[in-house]
């Protein structure tokens, strides 16, 4: 038996012509692929559609945002478990074999997430505390073996599917970031457990799941604020939410007016989308 027949990978892509050949070639490693499109204005659907006879390739009319897309996907799988994979995350058949390993001698995971790396030098933090509980400065580093954790890096993580239909999947509030944090937490309350298998690893090039522009940018920096806003809320209290919110609106205009007079305009741009954010949850 095929060992890849209990998985489905899945990965929701948006603008990513760019990553069409990198991303087939993982693909098409694998028997079972579902890949939600939210909306491309490029050649990202066809092109995939043409590279991967074997998967199942939907193209949503808007973009529903990261965590919708998937809850999309999972709801057509048909197997154990499913691969949230984004576009820019390459993984091997050893890298996924050994968590679905870990799936079978930890039967009560919701969730594992493999070790990230940025590139042959580059560790990416892959696990770490809940985003409210206060870490320490020390450098990350790899654990020994497999662990729990109450956050777990998303551009690659095994789902045993029952599970995720048990405690709901993505909260489809969070349109972009924090989406992981969230779904953590949930499977964590739910009674199970979210495991970082650092055995398997994989490349996350970071960043490149859509192509660059400053209409793109704009659009990221508003959805941090937004995600961060409803999930202080969410596990701190309305009280937190309005008060980063009111900070926002006061810090906003001047940080965008300082780091434009300095031509700084990444940064003008994020304090500017922070603060068109901060008045849209406002009004």
């Amino acid at each position: 038996m095929n060992p890849f027949d209990q998985v489905t990978i899945i990965s929701v892509t948006y603008e990513s012509a760019a990553l069409i050949d990198s991303l087939a070639t993982t693909l098409a490693r694998f028997p079972h692929v579902i890949v939600i499109d939210n909306a491309s204005s490029d050649q990202t659907a066809a092109g995939l559609q043409a590279r991967l006879p074997q998967a199942r390739v939907i193209r949503n009319a808007r973009n529903s945002g990261f965590g919708p897309a998937n809850n999309q996907a999972v709801a057509m799988v048909a197997t154990p478990f499913a691969l949230l994979l984004n576009p820019d995350c390459d993984i091997s058949t050893a890298a996924l074999q050994q968590l679905l390993e870990s799936a079978q001698t930890y039967p009560q995971a919701a969730l594992i997430a493999p070790q990230g790396w940025y590139g042959p030098e580059r560790i990416q933090p892959s696990y770490r505390q809940a985003f409210y509980e206060r870490r320490t400065a020390q450098d990350y580093r790899i654990p020994d073996g497999v662990c729990s954790a109450k956050w777990l890096h998303g551009c690659c993580q095994l789902v045993r599917v029952a599970a995720f239909r048990d405690f709901g999947g993505f909260d489809e509030r969070f349109f972009l970031y924090y989406e992981d944090d969230d779904i953590c937490l949930r499977a964590l309350k739910a009674g199970y457990d979210c495991l970082l298998d650092p055995r398997a690893e994989v490349l996350h090039h970071g960043g490149a799941s859509s192509a660059p522009s400053w209409r793109t940018d704009f659009r990221k920096h508003f959805h941090f604020f937004r995600s961060r806003h409803l999930i202080l809320g969410k596990y701190l209290g309305a009280a937190t939410a309005r008060r980063y919110r009111a900070k926002t609106i006061i810090a906003a205009p001047l940080a965008t007016l300082v780091y434009a007079l300095l031509l700084r305009k990444k940064y003008a741009l994020k304090w500017c989308a922070w603060g068109c954010a901060a008045w849209s949850r406002q009004l």
